[in-house]
């Protein structure tokens, strides 16, 4: 079964970092909703529970990729940090 996104929550510090790159975290959790595609995250080896790459388009059309982790609640993840989407990132939704 796929991992299940009903809400995307941000730290402070996320938010901090989102903010640094031009990104709202309205947008940010816009993602979800929109045509989007989750990924193991490269950087964490691989290994099972680990950080997810979420990717995906704002409600004005942007292309975001953000690194999201699990919290106790299965349906709810937690944003580490965000950017704007590389080429490589937005073949993955298209």
């Amino acid at each position: 079964m796929p991992d299940a996104i009903a809400e995307l929550l941000a730290t402070d510090a996320a938010r901090v970092k989102l903010g640094a790159r031009g990104i709202s975290t309205a947008e940010a959790e816009q993602l979800p909703r929109n045509r989007h595609a989750i990924v193991r995250n490269p950087r964490s080896g691989g290994q099972e529970g680990e950080r997810l790459l979420l990717i995906g388009h704002t409600d004005g059309g942007r292309t975001l990729t953000l690194v999201i982790e699990r919290t106790v609640d299965p349906t709810s993840w937690l944003i580490v940090t965000g950017w704007t989407a590389t080429e490589r990132e937005r073949r993955i939704i298209s």
